[in-house]
């Protein structure tokens, strides 16, 4: 449903009204706009606006007597249609650049970096979400006989992350049998997804020269494990949650208890974050637009990291609605590009 068109004067009531909410967190008064506002209107007019602006579910507030605060849907205006957007000045981006420079330092660095930087500079909870390695293009393989039946498997993914996994082999297998396994898959698969990887070792399963070749029959065995979907591996960083302690919005103790819950539940955190990355660009979720209940009274920054060969990478910033939506877009915007250049380097 389209939202109710708004003159001139409405829209610069919203506008204003909102900032100041921003800037002050609290609830806002006809005489403090009047003196805000770059046009000149009583603070009796103001009110007969702000009524309209209430009765259109952009504006409500909290005692009879008190000034208005957004809501979710006044918010959604703003930033669609009234915010003006602006990129970060060059020199913090060069900053930005600075701080997520690859040189020496390995992926999960990087992830870590970004993490601590959208939160540092946004004062709300910075995170990057990295794809399930089974997305992400493979590198190379290190197979490490560990007492029968567990072999630990080591991978590396095209931008460099590792990970680390140990699988069971009925047949025992010698350090040199796993060795000529992991030469054959570096060989032969390097570059390709999981995914892809495991159609082929499927296709090689079905040919009849995996079934007199002992080497292809230990390295389809050996692979079909390895490279097997867990689900498991999808690596959340995320920085800040002690940033909501400063904010006037979660100083109810039940509220934060929740919202830290939902912070270490991974599996539950990478499906939000996930539902939330969806689609291109920079995506701004605010409140009630929020899958999870949980999250149903802060805002969502998000935007993907598109790296040449691999799955997205997400990032972002979360907090509250009251947020400064102008500057943490075009935070989260400078971040995603910086980072997919950064991870870019890696891969190559």
């Amino acid at each position: 449903m389209a939202s109710p068109v708004l003159d001139e004067r409405s829209r610069d009531v919203l506008r204003s009204l909102i900032q100041l909410h921003i800037a002050t967190g609290a609830p806002v008064g006809s005489e403090s706009l009047s003196r805000t506002l770059d046009r000149p209107l009583s603070p009796a007019t103001i009110r007969n606006i702000m009524a309209d602006l209430e009765r259109l579910g952009y504006l409500d507030h909290p005692h009879t007597s008190a000034g208005r605060m957004p809501t979710d849907e006044g918010y959604r205006v703003y930033v669609d249609n009234l915010m003006s957007h602006h990129a970060l000045p060059s020199r913090e981006a060069a900053a930005i650049a600075i701080e997520l420079d690859a040189s020496g330092v390995s992926p999960h660095e990087v992830m870590d970096n970004a993490s601590h930087l959208l939160s540092r500079l946004s004062r709300q909870v910075g995170f990057v979400l990295a794809p399930e390695m089974q997305r992400t293009s493979f590198r190379h393989i290190d197979l490490v006989r560990l007492p029968h039946p567990r072999i630990l498997v080591v991978m590396v993914s095209g931008t460099g992350r590792v990970t680390h996994k140990v699988i069971e082999m009925e047949d025992e297998l010698t350090q040199d049998d796993l060795q000529a396994c992991a030469n054959y898959l570096n060989a032969h698969f390097t570059g390709l997804t999981l995914a892809a990887i495991r159609a082929r070792l499927l296709e090689m399963m079905g040919e009849e020269v995996a079934l007199y070749d002992s080497l292809l029959k230990r390295v389809v065995s050996v692979g079909e494990r390895a490279f097997a979907a867990t689900g498991e591996d999808v690596s959340v960083y995320l920085d800040g949650a002690s940033n909501m302690l400063a904010q006037a919005e979660f100083e109810d103790v039940r509220r934060m208890r929740a919202l830290l819950r939902t912070f270490e539940e991974k599996g539950r955190l990478v499906k939000i974050l996930n539902a939330c990355l969806s689609g291109g660009g920079v995506r701004v979720i605010i409140g009630h637009e929020n899958p999870d209940p949980e999250l149903q009274g802060m805002t969502l920054v998000t935007a993907s990291c598109l790296v040449e060969g691999e799955a997205s990478w997400g990032l972002g910033v979360m907090g509250s609605t009251r947020m400064e939506y102008a500057r943490v877009m075009a935070l989260v915007d400078q971040v995603a590009r910086t980072l997919a250049r950064t991870l870019q380097e890696l891969r190559a």
